[in-house]
């Protein structure tokens, strides 16, 4: 068994068995083992997504500092490096591949894997009183720390939480100019499944994939984005990465991967 892992629940139930468009998030808790995360996944690969068109529910595993989304896509589950449906993924056939990927593996050595440390002959023993001492100033310390955290919150990571080379925009007129900007259509690639972003001139944002005859499948998120910069580069923020409008209207950056313009058939 590996972990402990907090997890949140994304447009899902708090049973993970059904989707919940309007539950953005939902804290699962912390301290969950592996066991778990490999429970829910089963859950959320059975769930019918056909009629859940805007959102796309999923789990944020998070162990450490590292968080990973856990979604299902074509009857097969991907882990994505990050929160990010745009990151890099891994994809499994079932649940209990997880114990197989890297953030899933026991981290701890096995016991016995090394030799006990023999104290040296030579060593000084230290002094009771100071042992005590010192065992005295860390709990203070440690009492000292939990103190401020309850007092001004303690840190945690939010989806909604931006890179801090990233300027929010508040007015209207210029976050206008930052859609405009960016609008159009971008996909990986010509071909059929390839993934397809759509980015309309008042902010819509729908996350697709180009269908078998060249005309964009149903959404997998529809929203509506908020407008940001990064220096002088037009940013498009969603619920699932950030757009940089790195060559507008050719090309932009979809998380660390390149979108260009797509043709599309006419619908």
């Amino acid at each position: 068994m590996s972990g402990p892992y907090r997890i949140t629940l994304i447009h899902l139930t708090a049973d993970a068995s059904a989707v919940a468009p309007a539950s953005e998030r939902l804290d699962h808790g912390g301290n969950q083992p592996l066991e778990e995360v490999i429970r829910l996944t089963g859950k959320l690969a059975k769930i019918d997504q056909s009629a859940s068109v805007g959102t796309e529910p999923g789990l944020v595993v998070q162990r450490g500092d590292k968080s990973y989304r856990i979604v299902a896509h074509q009857g097969r589950i991907r882990i994505h490096k990050s929160i990010s449906l745009f990151d890099d993924f891994w994809t499994i056939d079932s649940p209990a591949e997880l114990a197989n990927l890297p953030p899933f593996h026991p981290t701890a050595p096995s016991s016995g894997s090394r030799p006990p440390i023999r104290a040296r002959g030579n060593a000084k023993q230290s002094s009771p009183l100071k042992s005590a001492a010192e065992v005295i100033g860390l709990f203070a310390v440690a009492v000292i720390l939990v103190a401020v955290g309850l007092r001004f919150g303690l840190p945690q990571k939010r989806l909604s939480d931006l890179p801090d080379d990233i300027t929010l925009i508040s007015s209207p007129s210029e976050s206008a100019s930052v859609f405009a900007t960016v609008a159009g259509s971008y996909a990986t690639g010509k071909a059929p499944g390839n993934n397809l972003v759509i980015i309309q001139s008042d902010g819509r944002v729908l996350l697709t994939s180009i269908g078998k005859d060249g005309k964009p499948g149903l959404p997998r998120v529809d929203e509506q984005a908020r407008a940001g910069r990064r220096g002088s580069i037009a940013c498009v923020i969603t619920s699932f990465g950030i757009i940089a409008g790195t060559e507008p209207p050719e090309a932009i950056n979809v998380g660390r991967f390149q979108y260009r313009r797509a043709q599309l058939a006419v619908q």
